[in-house]
Formats: structure tokens, sequence, C-alpha cells
């Protein structure tokens, strides 16, 4: 029943990080065939770990879900205006990262 439990986890944790990878590398598609096939050679290297270290794989896994959704943003350059544009996602935004600065004197 545990490996069962745990393969599932696993099968999980590997379309979550194909689905992140498509929303952060959502207009390029060449960071998304490289990001694809590192996942993918990821978990078949590690396929036949030892039972213990699959925990510690599976929390490696996440920690890279994690990391990828709230740090990694694209940018993309505009060629009329000569400046990069970047698409920020809710996952960028934490509690409390985002605060309102007083007013200079005299502006409103």
């Amino acid at each position: 029943m545990a490996a069962a439990s745990t393969r599932s986890r696993v099968l999980g944790l590997f379309k979550k990080l194909l689905r992140t990878q498509k929303i952060v590398f959502e207009r390029d598609a060449v960071m998304q065939e490289r990001v694809t096939l590192e996942i993918r050679n990821k978990f078949k290297e590690r396929a036949n770990a030892p039972s213990e270290q699959v925990a510690e794989f599976i929390k490696e896994g996440e920690e890279t879900d994690a990391f990828l959704r709230e740090h990694v943003v694209q940018a993309e350059y505009n060629p009329e205006t000569g400046n990069y544009t970047q698409k920020m996602r809710p996952d960028h935004a934490w509690e409390g990262d985002i605060t309102g600065r007083p007013l200079e004197e005299g502006k409103k």
C-alpha cells in the first residue's frame, strides 16, 4: 500500500512540474523543451532509487516547483520601445512583499 501511495505522489509531482514549466515558460518554446527534457531525465535516472531516498527526492521536486513558480520571470524584448516587458504572476507576490510608500511632501 505504501509503495502505491509513493508512486502516486511521484507521478503527481512529475505532472505538477510539467504544468509549472508550461506556465513559467509560457512563451518560450526552447526553454519549455529543455526543462521538460530535464524533468524527464531526472525522473528516469531516479526511477530505481532506494525507497529511503524517495522522500528526499519528492521534497527536492516540491522545492524546485516552488522556486520556478515564485522566482523565475520571463522577460520579452519589445523592439518598438526598446524595453523588456515581463509578465508577473500571483505566485511572485508574497504577503507583506508589496507595501505602499508614503507620498512625498507637496505631491498628491
